[in-house]
């Protein structure tokens, strides 16, 4: 009898996926310059830090459950793999970059063929129409610099306010929060987000907005790629008694 796979074996899959993935294209679609040299040096990190991320949110997540991922790429397949192979999940994995999710296809079918996960072209917004899920990763959208310049240099604290367009950010602010309330409307109660503390405010405000309770756990950990540290919050239902004791 075949024993049951663990994160070693998720790990192992991993490896082999990278090993088959085009990495001139990716560094292309990341950088523009240097990209492979990049992710020559990154390789290693994405399956440590993917690793760790990835144990740390199945503790959050039950078996057989499903996941709306938003711009999920290179840095959250090992989580993704997790998902599926160790709690038996489905995964929704959208992302607008179309030739890095064709790159992770390719890689995933020469190397785990029998592993139910593609990477799919699309907004996340009506990805699995009328379909909700009980998990939501997001990392690094609200803070990508190609789709919110003035957002990210104001999270990561590189602008000074007197420099802020403020027209700009204002336009920005408004489309990032109409993205976070259609993502939060496909979170089941209660469920899972995934995000980093640089994006967390947007979901926090639609809770608040929802009359949700939330809980936000206390240990993070670091990207891959960015270095944005991650972490989890707990949206209604059991989070919400945990809370009241």
């Amino acid at each position: 009898m075949t024993a049951p796979p663990d994160w070693k074996d998720v790990l192992r899959i991993a490896g082999r996926v990278l090993e088959h993935l085009d990495w001139r294209v990716l560094g292309d679609v990341y950088f523009h310059w240097g990209g492979e040299a990049f992710w020559s040096e990154r390789r290693p990190r994405v399956l440590d830090l993917g690793g760790e991320l990835g144990r740390r949110l199945l503790r959050e997540l039950p078996p057989g459950g499903s996941s709306l991922w938003v711009g999920a790429g290179v840095a959250e397949l090992p989580v993704l793999l997790g998902e599926v192979l160790l709690h038996g999940r489905s995964v929704v994995a959208t992302n607008l970059r179309a030739e890095e999710c064709r790159v992770l296809d390719a890689g995933l079918r020469a190397a785990a063929p029998q592993v139910a996960l593609q990477f799919s072209p699309e907004d996340a917004r009506v990805a699995a129409p009328a379909r909700t899920f009980d998990h939501l990763g997001c990392i690094s959208v609200f803070t990508d610099p190609e789709s919110w310049p003035v957002l990210s240099d104001v999270a990561y604290g590189r602008i000074a306010p007197v420099q802020i367009d403020v027209d700009r950010f204002v336009a920005e602010r408004q489309a990032a929060r109409e993205l976070a309330a259609a993502l939060f409307a496909r979170l089941q109660r209660p469920g899972v987000v995934t995000t980093s503390a640089e994006e967390a405010a947007w979901f926090l405000e639609q809770a608040e907005l929802a009359g949700a309770a939330v809980e936000a756990t206390d240990d993070l950990v670091d990207t891959a790629v960015v270095g944005d540290p991650v972490g989890f919050l707990r949206v209604g239902g059991a989070a919400t008694e945990s809370a009241s004791g």
